[in-house]
């Protein structure tokens, strides 16, 4: 009964929220277009109280086009060894009914496939990763945007890392682009005394606006000192020039949530809520601004690299993982030249490579010592790629040998080797490949998949039409988009049909199908 009372409660709650919501977004007070700094205020934030923080976010784009806005943006202050929390604020990993209006998760933060209980469970796992002790660091503050109706999108949350004697020895900026990708940037403090103001190279792609070159200049004010939150970052080109200057800043003295009388929490989630709910439609909005309006050259997205953190992989990436795994399997017991060593994933293992998924691990019979082959799949994009190809050793050697890595969704330490093994391997499965009967239901069936299917290789877009500069020059190279090819060979398809179940068949036909589908309609949006 009480559980029945909490949930009508919370749907009427619900219910007044979405009411003001409009209203109190279209009456919010405009900011200064200039972007210029707020005037400096304390506002009594402390890194040892688990607060609810009131911001602004700025950005001012200096050039090719000056464009800059600002809007206000909900955030809180996270003492992440001893966080606190009640029905409006909650932290760390709750079953839904003991989860507070705003929630701040650990599934939201750091690195994927290794969510700890916790938020310090997370970040100590990073600063393993990083050969660091935890130890080290036994006040850990964390600033970032709180799940509001179980939504959250942080473009960016900042960790303050502080010694036992309180001095402020690390900060990091965990960044999130619109793809769901994410990148760590672990800033140490300067050796001399003064503010904190520490360069580190980009290599992470968060704007269409901007190519994976330049660096990043971040200046922020210490919460545990300066009692407010302020944070800088200076996005510069390859060249060293000031390109983006985006700034995070207090607008508001900090607020406990264990202090706030009941009117006052509803009226804070009604007034700044919808802050948390329309953070990514801001972003699209200036985006669509700067596109349309500025004229600013794109730059698609590439995949990310290895000291990124790839997207969550959908259903049937998932699904077409494990049909890959088992035709790996099934191709090494083909030959005696190669023995399995390994076959898991190495996401949650302490491995340098704690977002690659180490599929595979050959080892030759006969050699000596620890040589092994092995394939790191870095993102979901491999297995959406690799059902277009009618052989997987030149899906491989496409993905590993490709001279941009922009295109990679997967490594290797000895990737030409690694080619041509799989190469012998497929030689030697062709040789002994097994007569089936035929079965002509069966066969109609796959005959309207493959003709459905598209059978085009699904490539990568760099270098064109991926950088602006060779745009034009795929464009007339290329002509007119072709029609997707239809009725191709795959070698999974083949695997599928022969020597996999017929559950299993009908669910691959599915799967493959709505992700080449999905990748098309995507492809209207700039892709995922």
């Amino acid at each position: 009964m009480t559980t029945f009372t909490l949930s009508l409660c919370d749907m009427i709650l619900g219910g007044c929220l979405f009411l003001f919501l409009a209203a109190v977004y279209s009456a919010r007070p405009k900011f200064p277009a200039d972007c210029s700094p707020p005037t400096r205020r304390l506002h009594d934030t402390s890194i040892h109280k688990t607060q609810i923080i009131k911001c602004s976010i700025s950005h001012h784009r200096l050039f090719p086009k000056k464009h800059a806005f600002v809007y206000p943006y909900l955030s809180v202050g996270i003492p992440v060894r001893v966080p606190k929390s009640n029905w409006l604020l909650s932290v760390n990993t709750a079953p839904w009914w003991k989860r507070g209006w705003l929630h701040v998760s650990p599934k939201d933060h750091l690195y994927r496939g290794r969510d700890g209980e916790t938020l310090s469970d997370n970040v100590d796992a990073y600063l393993k990763l990083q050969g660091l002790n935890p130890a080290d660091f036994p006040h850990v503050y964390l600033v970032t945007s709180p799940r509001f109706l179980n939504h959250v999108f942080n473009p960016a949350s900042f960790w303050y890392l502080y010694s036992a004697d309180g001095e402020l020895k690390y900060v990091m900026a965990e960044v999130n682009n619109t793809f769901d990708e994410r990148r760590m940037y672990l800033f140490p403090a300067p050796e001399s005394p003064g503010p904190f103001k520490q360069t580190l190279s980009k290599d992470f792609h968060v704007s269409p606006f901007s190519s994976r070159k330049g660096s990043y200049i971040l200046s922020t004010a210490n919460p545990a000192d300066d009692e407010n939150i302020s944070v800088t970052i200076t996005l510069c080109s390859s060249k060293g020039h000031p390109k983006l200057v985006a700034r995070c800043s207090s607008e508001a003295p900090a607020i406990d949530p264990s202090s706030l009388s009941l009117p006052r929490s509803i009226w804070l989630l009604v007034s700044w809520g919808s802050t948390v709910l329309t953070t990514f439609a801001k972003i699209v909005h200036q985006a669509i601004l700067l596109a349309q309006v500025r004229k600013l050259n794109i730059w698609y997205r590439p995949e990310p690299g290895e000291s990124a953190v790839a997207r969550r992989p959908t259903a049937a990436e998932s699904f077409l993982a494990t049909v890959f795994t088992r035709h790996l399997n099934h191709l090494v017991s083909m030959s005696n030249r190669y023995t399995f060593l390994t076959h898991s994933t190495g996401v949650g293992e302490e491995t340098s490579y704690p977002q690659s998924h180490s599929l595979l691990d050959l080892h030759p019979v006969g050699e000596a010592g620890p040589v092994a082959l092995g394939l790191r799949i870095h993102t979901p994009q491999f297995h959406r790629q690799l059902m277009t190809y009618e052989r997987l050793s030149d899906f491989l050697s496409y993905t590993l040998l490709h001279p941009y890595e922009e295109n990679r969704t997967a490594w290797s330490d000895d990737a030409q080797s690694l080619v041509d093994a799989i190469r012998g391997l497929e030689m030697a499965m062709r040789r002994r490949r097994r007569w089936r009967p035929r079965e002509v239901p069966l066969d109609v069936i796959w005959a309207a998949y493959r003709h459905l299917r598209c059978a085009q290789p699904l490539k990568g877009t760099y270098p064109g039409p991926g950088l602006p500069s060779r745009r034009e020059e795929a464009k007339h190279r290329d002509g007119p988009r072709a029609s997707p090819a239809r009725g191709g060979r795959c070698f999974l398809d083949d695997f599928v049909r022969d020597d996999c179940g017929l559950s299993l068949q009908a669910h691959y036909m599915v799967a493959t199908l709505g992700l080449q589908w999905r990748t098309r309609v995507m492809r209207v949006v700039g892709g995922e």
